[in-house]
């Protein structure tokens, strides 16, 4: 089913970054500070995913969880290629970006579940999400492995960005959804 092929697809994409970027968070925090301070502030980027969570489920109920989750996407897509110019940024920015791509990475994985759950066949809505989220997660580690390996030898600056592959792709597949979203959303209008 192409809408269900959808959701997952975009689901891949989400879950290559996600856990990625969390297993990365404190080599990029390393780069400013150490200590506790380190593992506090590791702690506020991880825990702003809730915001997201919570705050886009709120607007899905108006605007539709495909539109929630490729805004989250591509938010956290640009976050991935912000890497190399943010880095040397100031503290504020530097700070402000890692909240917003806390906020933004995890904040659609709910969406794509709901899209998932909505879009499956009734009879085999457990067996396609438990599919799709053990997928996932073998996505996710491969993902880590390459590059925590790749971070030994690569600068954080060349490396992170390409973490913005996993949200193209998502963006990409995602992309019947979105537009089936669009047109019940102009019929609704008119």
């Amino acid at each position: 089913d192409a809408r269900v092929r959808a959701s997952v697809l975009g689901y891949f994409g989400h879950m290559w970054e996600l856990y990625t970027m969390w297993v990365m968070v404190p080599l990029v925090l390393a780069t400013r500070m150490q200590g506790t301070a380190l593992s506090w502030m590791a702690f506020w980027v991880l825990s702003a995913g809730a915001v997201g969570c919570a705050v886009g489920g709120w607007v899905a109920q108006r605007w539709g969880s495909a539109r929630i989750a490729g805004v989250q996407l591509g938010l956290s897509g640009l976050c991935c290629l912000a890497t190399p110019w943010v880095l040397g940024a100031s503290d504020a920015a530097f700070y402000s970006w890692l909240i917003l791509w806390g906020v933004t990475v995890a904040g659609d994985s709910p969406q794509f579940s709901t899209l998932t759950a909505r879009n499956a066949p009734p009879q085999a809505v457990g067996s396609v999400l438990t599919l799709t989220n053990s997928i996932g997660f073998a996505i996710s580690i491969a993902s880590i492995l390459l590059f925590v390996s790749l971070s030994e030898t690569v600068a954080l600056g060349a490396l992170l960005p390409w973490l913005a592959i996993g949200p193209a792709l998502g963006l990409w597949a995602l992309r019947p959804l979105l537009q089936d979203e669009r047109r019940s959303a102009a019929s609704a209008e008119v």
